[in-house]
């Protein structure tokens, strides 16, 4: 079963369930800027949703250190920096696959 789900075909938008903060984190894999002229971070990633490789890192909540996930995606594993707020940080793990 898919480890990730392209939730956005026009950004490369590709989502999955991070089992340390409980919730849906994504990766863009294509270019884009949004309404408000920011441009976005693009991620490369292998094209095999079930056993998903992205990079470089994923940074999420960066400016709340309390909520921080900082994280790497490597053939289907989730490799968490030491850095995350919870209690998976330091820790590798397989990634959960995605359920509709």
């Amino acid at each position: 079963m898919a480890k990730v789900y392209l939730i956005d075909a026009e950004r490369g938008l590709y989502a999955f369930h991070c089992p340390g903060c409980g919730y849906a984190h994504h990766f863009g894999t294509k270019a884009y800027t949004d309404a408000r002229g920011k441009s976005h971070p693009v991620w490369h990633f292998n094209g095999n949703v079930d056993r998903p490789t992205f990079s470089p890192s994923l940074l999420v909540n960066a400016q709340w250190p309390e909520k921080r996930c900082h994280l790497f995606m490597r053939d289907g594993m989730i490799v968490y920096c030491g850095d995350c707020f919870h209690a998976l940080a330091g820790q590798k793990v397989e990634c959960p696959d995605w359920e509709d």
